[in-house]
C-alpha cells in the first residue's frame, strides 16, 4: 500500500466539482479515525495545492478542512492516549488535521513528509509514493516475516542459495577436484568385490573348477579392503580440511560484515540472534561439502552400480527399480512437508539464545531485583518451545526412514524371490544371483541415502539463508567514492538545516542549523529524547541525516573516510563500556599500541593512576565483562583516561558524570578539564556543574533548536533555559550545582 491510493467517487467528484482532476492528486490516503476520535473514516488528500481533509460518515464524503500548500511551514506527529494526530504549523500555530491508529501510522508519518517536501516545492518522484516503511512483512507473498529478518524463507529461491554457496567455495574448488577424483577410483574399488565373490562362488566353491584360484580371490578381497581403506582416509581427511577452513573464512567473513554494518542494523538484531547466526548456523554449513561429497559418491555407486546390475541380467535390474519413483515422489514430499518445520527449529533456536544472553547480560538487575525465579521460567517456555520443534523434526524422521527402509526391503524380497526361480530352473548361477544381491544392497543403500538429502537440504539452506541475509546487507554509511583526505581537525563544526530520524519518516530532528568554533565548549540541552544524542550520532556518522549537512572545517563529513572522522573524535559516555581484560588493555583500546608509560600518563591526566597502582595487579589488573570489578566512578575515569590517550580534536561528553558521588564527580571533573583543553568539546548534561564552564548553550526541543547563546544571554531570555534552571535550583541539588545555579541567577 502506498500514500496514493485509489479515491472513492464522491471524493472524486468534490474534488472535480473545484475544479481539481483526478491526475492532481499527489497524496490519497484513509485514517481508521474519524474527527470524534472514533473509529470511522476520513481521507487525506493533497491536491490542486491544497491539503484537503473528508469525512465519510456513510452519507456521502464531506469536506472537513483545507489548507494551502505554499502556508505550511513544516508538519508534525503527536502521540495520544489511543491514536496519533497529524498537525501542520501555519503563521507559527499548529492546525491539526485529521487522526489515525498505530495500525497506519508509518504511513501518515510518510504522508507528512510527502506534504513538507510539496509545500516546500519539491515533486514527489515513484519511490515518494511506493510503499517501503513496512518491513514486518515479504513484498512477495505478504508472510510476516521473522524478528529482524528482510529475508521471506517461502519466496527464497533454493536454487540461488546453493549456487551462492559453491561460488563462495570457489577457492577450493581444487580440492574438491581432488576429492572428486578419489570419490571415482573409491567406486571404482567398490564394485569390484561383487564379482571377485561370484567368481568365488561359481568356480570355486561350488564347481571346484579352480580350487587354485581361492588364494588369489580372497588375497584380492583384502587387497580391494585396503585399497578401499586407504582412498577412504585420504577421502574423509581431504574432505574435512576443505569443509573446516570453509567454515572458518565464513565464520571470519560475516563477524567482517557485522563490524561494517551500521548502527541501525545493530538496533534491529539481537545479540543473541547474531551470535546464533555466526556460531552455530556456520556450523551448520559446515558439513555442507562434506555432505555434497557424500551425496555425490552415492550418485556415482547408483549409476555405476546400476549399469553393472543391468549388465548382469537386464530382467531382474527392472525390478530393482519398482521402489525408487515411489520413494523418489515420497522424498519430494516430505521436503515440502518439513522444511517450514526447520523453519520453526532455527527461530526457536536464536530466540533461546537471545533469552540467555540477554538474562546473562543482566544478571545484575535480575539479582537485584529477585526475579531468578521469572527468568527461569521464561527460559523454560523458550527451551519447551524448542523442544516441541525439535521434537516434531525429529519425530517426522523417525517416521519417514523406516517406511523408505521397508519399500527398499521389498525390492530386496522382489529380486531373491524371482532371481531364486531363475537359479532353480538353471537360468542363472548362484553366485550371479548372489553377486547380485551383494550390488542391490550396495545400490539400495546409496539410494536410501539420497532420500535424507531433502533433510540436509533443509539444514544448509535455512543456516545459509540466514548467513547470506547478513552477508548480503549492505551497509548504510558508505564512504564517499573519493573520500577526502583528513588532515589534523581544528574543530570547526557546522549543522546546516540538518533533519533526521531513525525511522526517516519519523523525525527526531527537524531542521538543525548551528556553528561552532574551533576550541568552543558547546552545551546541550533538553528534556529526554529531544534529540541531544541524536546530535552525537550524526557528528560521529553512526547514521546519515536526511536532509541538510554536517561539515568538519568546511568538508562535508560524507566526503570524509569513516575511519579518519572517528579518529579524531573521542566519546566519554553516561555508561562507559570496558572489555574483559587488563585496566592497561581498556585504557589503550584506541591505541593498541601506545607504551606503558603513555599508558600511565593518561590515567594520571584522568585521575585514574591512585585507584589503580592500589590493586594488587595495578595496570593488568583483569576486569570482567562491562567493568565488573569497579564501581561506576572508576569505570568513568578509566573511560577518559582512554579519550586522553585518544587524543581527539573533537571531544563529546554525554551525561559523563550524571549517576556519581560528589567525591567522585569532582575527581571526574578535573580530569574532564584536562581533557577539554584545546579541544572543541560537546558536553550533553542534566547537571548544572558539567555546563558551568560551556561558552555556550543549545537548547533542544521536541527536535528542534528552540535557543541557542552564552549561559548569561540564555537566562536574560526567561525561555527553556531559564526554566530549565529554575527547575534545578528546587531539586535536592548537590552543592556544586546549586552554586552554578545562583551564578545563573544572578544574570537575570
Amino acid at each position: 500500500m502506498s500514500i496514493r491510493e485509489p479515491l472513492p467517487p464522491d471524493i472524486i467528484e468534490l474534488l472535480r466539482a473545484g475544479g481539481i482532476s483526478e491526475d492532481q492528486v499527489e497524496i490519497a490516503i484513509p485514517s481508521d479515525i474519524d474527527e470524534k476520535g472514533q473509529f470511522g473514516q476520513e481521507w487525506l488528500v493533497v491536491a490542486g495545492g491544497h491539503v484537503w481533509v473528508f469525512s465519510r460518515n456513510g452519507h456521502g464524503a464531506v469536506p472537513v478542512r483545507s489548507v494551502p500548500l505554499r502556508q505550511i511551514e513544516g508538519t508534525d506527529t503527536h502521540a495520544l492516549v489511543s491514536n496519533v494526530a497529524l498537525e501542520v504549523n501555519v503563521g507559527g500555530r499548529p492546525v491539526p488535521l485529521l487522526r489515525y491508529s498505530n495500525s497506519v501510522a508509518g504511513r501518515f508519518a510518510r504522508a507528512a513528509k510527502a506534504i513538507e517536501q510539496l509545500s516546500q516545492g519539491h515533486p514527489l518522484y515513484g519511490e515518494d509514493t511506493a510503499d517501503d516503511y513496512d518491513t514486518r512483512h515479504c513484498r512477495s507473498c505478504g508472510r510476516v516475516l521473522l524478528d529482524g529478518s528482510t529475508i521471506c524463507p517461502r519466496c527464497l529461491k533454493k536454487a540461488h542459495i546453493l549456487r551462492r554457496l559453491l561460488a563462495m567455495a570457489r577457492p577450493y574448488w581444487g580440492k574438491m577436484g581432488l576429492i572428486t577424483v578419489l570419490l571415482i577410483a573409491g567406486v571404482a574399488v567398490d564394485l569390484f568385490p561383487p564379482y571377485l565373490t561370484k567368481t568365488l562362488i561359481d568356480q570355486v566353491l561350488r564347481s571346484g573348477a579352480h580350487p587354485e584360484w581361492l588364494a588369489y580371490l580372497v588375497g584380492g578381497l583384502l587387497g580391494l579392503q585396503v585399497v578401499r581403506i586407504v582412498i577412504t582416509i585420504a577421502t574423509a581427511r581431504s574432505t574435512t580440511a576443505v569443509s573446516t577452513r570453509f567454515t572458518f573464512d565464513l565464520r571470519e567473513s560475516m563477524f567482517a560484515r557485522l563490524q561494517q554494518l551500521s548502527l541501525r542494523f545493530h538496533d534491529r538484531n539481537s545479540v543473541g540472534r547474531l551470535m546464533t547466526r555466526v556460531s552455530q548456523d556456520t556450523e551448520e554449513l559446515s558439513g555442507f561439502l562434506g555432505q555434497m561429497s557424500h551425496f555425490a559418491l552415492n550418485i556415482m555407486l547408483i549409476i555405476g552400480i546400476g549399469a553393472v546390475l543391468f549388465a548382469m541380467n537386464p530382467r531382474l535390474g527392472l525390478f530393482i527399480l519398482v521402489p525408487g519413483p515411489l520413494v523418489m515422489l515420497a522424498t519430494y514430499r516430505f521436503w515440502r512437508f518439513i522444511r517450514p518445520k526447520f523453519n520453526r527449529y532455527w527461530y526457536a533456536r536464536w530466540r533461546i539464545n537471545s533469552t540467555l544472553n540477554a538474562s546473562l547480560s543482566g544478571i545484575r538487575v535480575v539479582k537485584a531485583f529477585a526475579q531468578e525465579e521469572r527468568e527461569a521460567r521464561r527460559f523454560g517456555e523458550r527451551n519447551r518451545q524448542l523442544l516441541r520443534v525439535r521434537l516434531d523434526v525429529d519425530n517426522s524422521w523417525a517416521t519417514f526412514h523406516p517406511l523408505v527402509s521397508f519399500v527398499f526391503g521389498l525390492g530386496g524380497l522382489l529380486v531373491w524371490y524371482v532371481g531364486g526361480k531363475d537359479v532353480l530352473a538353471g537360468e542363472i548361477t548362484l553366485g550371479t544371483l548372489i553377486a547380485f544381491i551383494n550390488y542391490l544392497g550396495m545400490f539400495y543403500g546409496p539410494l536410501s541415502s539420497l532420500t535424507q538429502i531433502s533433510q540436509a537440504l533443509n539444514r544448509f539452506l535455512t543456516a545459509a539463508q540466514r548467513i547470506l541475509e547478513i552477508l548480503d546487507q549492505e551497509p548504510e554509511i558508505v564512504e564517499a567514492e573519493k573520500p577526502v583526505p583528513l588532515p589534523r581537525l581544528k574543530g570547526d563544526i557546522r549543522f546546516e538545516h540538518v533533519s533526521f530520524g531513525y525511522d526517516r519518516y519519523n523525525l527526531v530532528l527537524r531542521d538543525v542549523s548551528f556553528h561552532i568554533r574551533p576550541g568552543e565548549f558547546i552545551g546541550i540541552v533538553g528534556q529526554s529524547g529531544a534529540g541531544k544524542t541524536t546530535i552525537v550520532n550524526l557528528l560521529c556518522r553512526f547514521y546519515d541525516a536526511v536532509d541538510g549537512a554536517i561539515y568538519l572545517d568546511g568538508l562535508d563529513i560524507r566526503q570524509i573516510r569513516q575511519a579518519d572522522l572517528r579518529s579524531q573524535i573521542g566519546l566519554v559516555l553516561q555508561e562507559p563500556f570496558l572489555f574483559r581484560g587488563s585496566l592497561a588493555d581498556n585504557i589503550a583500546y584506541a591505541r593498541p599500541h601506545a607504551t606503558r608509560d603513555e599508558i600511565i600518563r593518561a590515567a594520571k591526566a584522568a585521575n585514574a593512576h591512585d585507584f589503580i597502582v592500589r590493586r594488587p595487579e595495578g595496570y593488568d589488573t583483569l576486569v570482567g565483562e562491562h567493568g565488573a570489578g569497579l564501581s561506576g566512578g572508576e569505570k568513568q575515569r578509566i573511560s577518559i583516561a582512554r579519550a586522553i590517550l585518544h587524543d581527539p580534536r573533537i571531544l563529546i561528553l554525554d551525561e559523563a558524570t550524571s549517576s556519581v558521588d560528589t567525591e567522585t564527580e569532582r575527581l571526574i571533573q578535573e580530569a574532564l578539564n584536562t581533557l577539554v583543553r584545546g579541544r572543541t568539546t560537546i558536553a550533553i548534561a542534566h547537571r548544572l556543574s558539567t555546563l558551568a564552564n560551556a561558552d555556550r548553550i543549545l537548547v533542544i526541543q521536541r527536535g528542534r533548536l528552540v535557543e541557542e547563546g552564552t549561559p548569561a544571554e540564555l537566562m536574560r531570555l526567561r525561555g527553556v533555559f531559564y526554566n530549565f534552571v529554575q527547575t534545578q535550583t528546587q531539586l535536592g541539588l548537590i552543592e556544586k550545582d546549586r552554586q552554578v545555579a545562583e551564578a545563573l541567577l544572578a544574570h537575570v
